[in-house]
């Protein structure tokens, strides 16, 4: 029954229903967004430090999804570094310097809508980008540390506004760099 389940959640998720394609709807889309990154601080291993990222998008519709690229900027960690100079009549000094650190992610992505209405957009995604770090070397890591990374977006929902609606607001549920949640808004043209 658990294996069933799991297809079905799997299927849903990467499912596309074909919605009614509006040939006069607007075809670019230009959005921020604001969310947690809980997730890429768990898998960094980093659970005493929460990120918050900001996020960058452009979309572009084909058909019945959506293609475009992600740059997404993480903040809210300072590395503090320490060490210990010793001299040559065997006495030391203590230095200490401090660094914000910061991740910048950029990420093509597409988005599959389960709904494409003139009013709401509900839609899952999949993004796949590269990573580069800043901090201070370690034994451990060397720095500027690049890596790959993914999102995948389980629900998004964007409700379009304003006479033209070409002005939304709205939220995705999903796994990956862009957190557990993120609120956005932007506008098409």
């Amino acid at each position: 029954m658990k294996r069933i389940i799991v297809v079905a959640i799997v299927l849903l998720a990467t499912l596309v229903l074909y919605a009614q394609n509006d040939d006069d709807f607007y075809r670019n889309e230009v959005r921020i967004s604001f969310g947690d990154a809980a997730i890429t601080s768990a898998i960094r291993l980093e659970s005493d430090i929460s990120f918050i990222n900001l996020s960058l998008a452009w979309f572009y519709r084909i058909d019945s999804f959506w293609a475009g690229v992600n740059f997404i900027y993480y903040f809210g960690e300072k590395t503090h570094y320490y060490w210990r100079q010793y001299g040559v009549d065997g006495g030391f000094e203590d230095f200490s310097k401090s660094k914000t650190k910061y991740c910048a992610i950029v990420a093509p992505e597409i988005r599959l809508p389960y709904l494409n209405r003139k009013k709401v957009i509900i839609y899952g995604g999949l993004s796949v980008g590269v990573g580069l770090e800043n901090g201070f070397d370690t034994k451990d890591e060397k720095y500027p540390n690049i890596f790959p990374c993914f999102n995948l977006t389980y629900f998004g929902i964007s409700c379009n506004i304003g006479k033209n609606n070409n002005v939304f607001l709205g939220g995705e549920l999903g796994f990956g760099f862009k957190g557990l949640g993120s609120i956005h808004a932007g506008c098409r043209f």
